[in-house]
């Protein structure tokens, strides 16, 4: 049986925009209509990226001459079922494998849906105000480019970490410049952004309407890390360092008042890490880079398959910007002090 407390909290503006007229919600509530929105957006995405793989694969499937000669084989009788499947398996691995970057490219362009899909609902179905997701014209400009900035030196530093330890080395340097990386760049704007609206804009600060902002954070911190479950690669620790670096990207929103800032630290972060240092950004594959990095055999240090994301040098460099984090004042000069329903 549940009964409601009241409890004082501290908590910045954006959130108190978040909670003007709110009915509260209990958490398991809260969850569950953020599983959904997730569902539904994960569906669109899916369908926008599927449409020019679909066809792709079927001119590529058209196209393939052994397909063919498969075909007509099976259909003369001149080959078994079991051989037919066997072969025709092989092939279809093949066309998979063979798709083109291109196709990896709009799947991150096609994450702006979930950006717009969050503001609509958060303004529509949640009656926030867009300030209420960090959303703020004033500053915007500045907020991103120091986030760009610590998103970079903090990849950066892991990179160098591993790098001093031999867990990874430089193998080659582009001879020359290649135009595609700009697009990647754009694409990763939108990516980075898209997390961070879902995540931190509309999750995170409609659970700390509810709830102590500790509780915001590590929730929507721990959802962030589920998120890559199915990632080629994840491991135990590829899982705490996602959570430990959604909980850093909470309190910088938390502390910033903005969410510009974490937008561009997440873009950054992945953009320096796939097409600057040729590391594999949360298990995906490789992307055109500036430098092609080679995976030594220290896989706790370095991550392995899933990047170095999966690894201690990540998790050392994320658990110092946290520690360091906790130690800045919060922007937001006006912190007031609230008393909201908690359901115990």
């Amino acid at each position: 049986m549940s009964f409601k407390e009241y409890i004082t909290v501290k908590r910045t503006k954006m959130i108190d925009e978040a909670s003007f007229g709110h009915k509260p919600l209990k958490l398991g509530q809260s969850i569950l209509a953020f599983v959904i929105f997730y569902i539904i957006v994960s569906l669109l995405e899916a369908f926008i990226v599927g449409i020019p793989t679909y066809i792709y694969t079927l001119r590529a499937t058209q196209a393939h001459t052994g397909l063919q000669q498969l075909i007509s084989d099976y259909t003369s009788g001149l080959i078994s079922a079991d051989e037919y499947s066997s072969a025709y398996n092989a092939i279809a691995l093949e066309i998979a494998e063979s798709l083109p970057s291109w196709l990896g490219i709009v799947s991150l362009f096609a994450t702006a849906i979930t950006i717009v899909a969050c503001i609509y609902f958060c303004v529509k179905r949640e009656n926030r105000p867009i300030t209420s997701m960090g959303i703020r014209k004033n500053g915007a400009v500045p907020e991103y480019l120091l986030g760009a900035l610590i998103g970079g030196v903090m990849f950066s530093l892991a990179y160098l970490f591993a790098y001093v330890t031999g867990s990874v080395e430089v193998s080659g340097v582009a001879d020359k410049f290649q135009p595609i990386i700009i697009v990647y760049l754009l694409a990763f704007i939108i990516q980075g952004a898209s997390e961070e609206f879902l995540v931190r804009g509309y999750f995170m600060v409609s659970l700390a309407r509810d709830n102590r902002a500790s509780v915001a954070i590590g929730v929507s911190s721990l959802a962030f890390g589920l998120l890559h479950l199915f990632n080629s690669g994840f491991n135990i620790i590829a899982f705490i360092n996602i959570v430990l670096f959604g909980i850093f990207l909470g309190i910088y929103v938390y502390k910033r008042g903005s969410i510009f800032g974490a937008c561009a630290i997440h873009s950054m972060w992945n953009f320096i890490q796939g097409n600057v240092f040729g590391v594999s950004v949360s298990g995906s594959n490789a992307m055109p880079s500036i430098i092609s990095t080679k995976m030594g055999e220290l896989d706790i240090i370095n991550g392995g398959d899933f990047g170095l994301e999966g690894g201690l040098a990540v998790t050392i460099i994320i658990v110092i910007a946290i520690a360091v984090l906790l130690f800045t004042k919060t922007k937001e000069s006006e912190i007031s002090e609230v008393q909201i329903e908690y359901f115990a």
